[in-house]
């Protein structure tokens, strides 16, 4: 944190100094090479911005990786968050009601075969999903003086209230957590169906 930074007898004055002069400048334009000249003063090196620079995108790196570490666990606990959010968003798209999903489930795969699927092969199916649901909804929007199927889901009213519905279900599953017990058998859909790991599992 910024105060204890200040207030560590073990940083330099100057270092202070030029850390100040850079939140003035903005640390924006110090990943981009633009430096307070305070900085040179912490170094009799005439190439003293590549040393800086280094440090302050390690830095950032490491806030960054703290960051996700806080938030999500570990990289196998991302994956697996990750994976159970995808799951849970696959649920919605098979279960909720037409009205909500809008898109022909006719055409959708055995639900297992979608859940065997790594994580990218979930993502790119549910981005399709989301396509063709936006190009249904701007079809049941239009009014060409003609009456199309998709306007017999209900008046504007009723359709706004159904899709409102229908993402905030989605907010949830993108937001949810992992449950307290993980069961690590292939029926969960971590493993193919050839028993092999999906090619972005985390290794151990």
């Amino acid at each position: 944190e910024i105060h204890r930074f200040y207030s560590d007898d073990n940083v330099d004055t100057d270092a202070k100094l030029a850390f100040t002069s850079q939140t003035f400048l903005g640390w924006e334009d110090a990943f981009q090479g633009r430096f307070s000249q305070k900085w040179q003063a912490l170094s009799s090196d005439k190439n003293w911005a590549k040393p800086v620079l280094t440090e302050l995108m390690n830095w950032g790196r490491a806030c960054w990786s703290n960051r996700c570490t806080h938030l999500f666990g570990e990289r196998k606990d991302q994956y697996h968050l990750r994976r159970h959010r995808l799951h849970l968003q696959v649920k919605i798209w098979y279960e909720s009601p037409r009205t909500q999903v809008l898109v022909n489930r006719t055409n959708f795969p055995d639900r297992e075969s979608i859940l065997h699927c790594n994580n990218e092969g979930i993502a790119r199916w549910l981005d399709q999903q989301h396509a063709d649901r936006d190009s249904m909804r701007n079809r049941a929007s239009q009014t060409t003086g003609q009456l199309t199927m998709d306007q017999f889901m209900g008046t504007t009213v009723t359709r706004r209230h159904q899709n409102l519905i229908f993402q905030g279900s989605l907010q949830e599953a993108r937001r949810a957590n992992l449950p307290d017990i993980e069961h690590t058998t292939g029926s969960d859909g971590d493993h193919s169906h050839g028993g092999t790991p999906p090619s972005e599992e985390p290794p151990d």
